[in-house]
């Protein structure tokens, strides 16, 4: 009895994790679909951009210099930026797209080595069904129903599992990111307040640093969003940092350039604290909904004991 018992927990549990493979790779399918589109629209734009630069800047250095106080120079300027955030959208949709690309790929694998757990419990159940009629135990199919029931519970806590363990991860990036921005939004004053080549080199570093971070924790959000949506809730954001824009920074030397991008720096800030501090508020209530689960489980096997060690 309790050898059957072992084999079915374990066979069920593999067929959970079979379909959740299934329904994981459906939505990174999809998934993958929207970031391709994403990235070919931001390619689209950022061609049109730097076409347009090009065009802005095949004007003659004296054509240039006599329209000084026209509108040439600020459309340069604007042109620049808008080119900048083109290639920063762009790059990171196009990261996104290799991420998920081997995220399928290894789910897939996955999904081949477990073969086909349903054929495999269905053979089992029939099995015990078959020892508990020869047996004649009255009890027989209450253990049946306790041991199914166990295994869905077991499968929701693995679940709960999965995306804690994506979205601690996520907060982890988010805190990363969070401190490059402080720095650099530090080194930024300094910056501004004529500190150099130097300061702006360390200002900019830190702003890559944070962009790192923030591509990590969107890969881990995206993850986070895929197992809250398995369990029946759906939680996604985009956090975006303008980081690329140390090529305005540097070429177009100037506090209205410099101002703006310690703007996005405070910006940035702003939404990477806000979304942190999102995250941990639904990780706080996976905790709390994780241990109900367990709490059922608990009395779930506290009944199958009830009925197993009697007759071991």
């Amino acid at each position: 009895m309790k050898r059957f018992h072992q084999q079915l927990t374990e066979v069920r549990k593999r067929t959970f994790y079979h379909d959740r493979l299934k329904r994981e790779i459906t939505q990174l399918i999809k998934e993958l679909e929207n970031l391709k589109e994403q990235e070919q629209q931001f390619l689209h734009i950022l061609d049109q951009e730097e076409e347009d630069v090009e065009k802005l800047e095949r004007v003659s250095f004296t054509n240039l210099f006599a329209t000084l106080s026209g509108n040439k120079v600020e459309r340069v300027e604007e042109e620049e930026r808008e080119v900048v955030e083109a290639r920063l959208k762009w790059r990171e949709a196009h990261h996104s797209v290799q991420e998920v690309e081997q995220e399928l790929q290894r789910l897939r694998e996955q999904l081949n080595r477990l073969g086909d757990p349903d054929k495999d419990y269905e053979r089992l159940l029939q099995q015990k069904k078959t020892f508990l009629i020869e047996q004649g135990e009255a009890q027989g199919q209450r253990l049946l129903e306790l041991s199914e029931n166990r295994s869905e519970v077991l499968a929701e806590i693995e679940e709960i599992n999965e995306a804690l363990s994506a979205g601690k991860r996520a907060v982890t990036a988010l805190g990363e990111a969070s401190i490059s921005l402080d720095s650099a939004e530090n080194w930024g004053t300094l910056d501004m307040l004529g500190g150099g080549m130097l300061t702006t080199a360390v200002k900019h570093s830190r702003v890559d640093d944070a962009n790192s971070a923030v591509h990590s924790a969107q890969r881990h959000l995206r993850k986070f969003a895929r197992e809250i949506d398995d369990l029946g809730t759906y939680y996604n954001h985009r956090v975006e940092i303008s980081g690329g824009l140390t090529i305005a920074d540097y070429f177009l030397d100037g506090l209205i350039v410099d101002w703006f991008v310690q703007n996005r720096i405070q910006t940035s800030q702003d939404e990477v604290r806000k979304i942190r501090s999102k995250t941990h508020a639904v990780i706080m209530d996976l905790e709390s909904l994780r241990e109900q689960f367990v709490g059922e489980q608990k009395k779930l096997e506290d009944e199958q004991r009830r009925i197993l060690e009697p007759s071991i």
